[in-house]
This record gives structure tokens, C-alpha cells and sequence, in this order.
């Protein structure tokens, strides 16, 4: 059965941080790709998703010393904002008991540690909420979920470099 057939709402694509981190500072190589595909989910034009915590990173990424160019931080909460409130048809996944319970069961199950954990989280919100794809830049952090029914699926570049890899 087709989705749009479905009684289910559509399954959304999760978008990673360095999406949008691309899309929004101009001297990024990736921003050329980034920019029109983040415009396109704001849009609608496919059902996307993210995590708070995955705009935290953004925000960071955008007040960095070496961001080109450099947000100050009411200009980089500015940005984030705009990528997410209405008209955007980006929703930010809720985090409850259950998703919290999902991270420490990723993390624990996949040995992650540090850092890695809070790929797990933004992973078991993504799960949690019926999403099974992500567009990143950063695959390696993704990979491990793959085992997990999450998939990879942008954008383009990535999914050549997946392509590449797996020959």
C-alpha cells in the first residue's frame, strides 16, 4: 500500500545538523546542495523532521569562531527559529520517557559512549516517531543505526559516497 494510502501520517526524513549548518553559512562547501533542500522542507515539499537537540548543534555551529560567516548569538537564534517556525513544515520531535529509554537502549546495544550518545538520542526520536530516514552529512555517526531500520537516504552527495563505499 502507498503511503499517501495509508491511514498513517507520512514518514518523515529526519534532518541532521550538518544539513542545516550547510544550508544556512554561505562559505560551506555544502551549501550549494544543503540550501535548496532545507528550503524544500520548509516548504512542505517533504515530510521532514528534527530534534532540539540537533538545533542546539546548529546554533553552535553557527557562533563558532571559524563559522563563515559568524552568527552572532541573536543572529544564529534567529536562523534557527526561521527553520522551524510556522509556515515551516519542519516539526521538532517531542523527547519523552519513551525516546529517553530508546537512547540508553541504542546507546548501550551499540557500546556508544561520549559524544556518540547524543547520536543515539536524535536516532531513537527519529525511530520513536515512526521516522526510518535521515539526510547527513556525517554517515559514519549513522551507519550504526542502520541495523536499527534507519535509514540514510540524502542527500545526493552522501548517498554517492554511501554508493562508492559499498563497492
Amino acid at each position: 500500500m502507498l503511503e499517501a494510502e495509508s491511514n498513517q501520517p507520512p514518514r518523515r526524513v529526519l534532518i541532521d545538523a550538518g544539513v542545516f549548518i550547510g544550508a544556512l553559512l554561505r562559505g560551506d562547501p555544502r551549501h550549494a546542495e544543503a540550501r535548496p533542500l532545507v528550503e524544500r522542507a520548509r516548504r512542505g515539499e517533504f515530510a521532514s523532521c528534527t530534534t532540539a537537540g540537533i538545533l542546539s548543534e546548529v546554533y553552535g555551529a553557527l557562533t563558532w569562531e571559524k563559522a563563515e560567516p559568524r552568527h552572532d548569538p541573536v543572529e544564529a537564534a534567529r536562523a534557527v527559529r526561521l527553520l522551524i517556525e510556522p509556515p515551516s513544515a519542519i516539526v521538532v520531535l517531542g523527547e519523552n520517557l519513551e525516546v529517553a529509554l530508546k537512547t540508553v537502549e541504542l546507546a548501550a546495544k551499540h557500546r556508544l559512549t561520549a559524544r556518540r550518545v547524543h547520536d543515539a538520542r536524535h536516532a531513537a526520536a527519529a525511530l520513536t516517531a515512526g521516522s526510518v530516514s535521515v539526510y547527513t552529512y556525517d554517515p559514519d555517526d549513522w551507519q550504526v543505526f542502520v541495523s536499527e531500520d534507519l535509514h540514510i537516504v540524502g542527500p545526493p552527495t552522501t548517498v554517492t559516497q554511501l554508493e562508492r563505499a559499498d563497492r
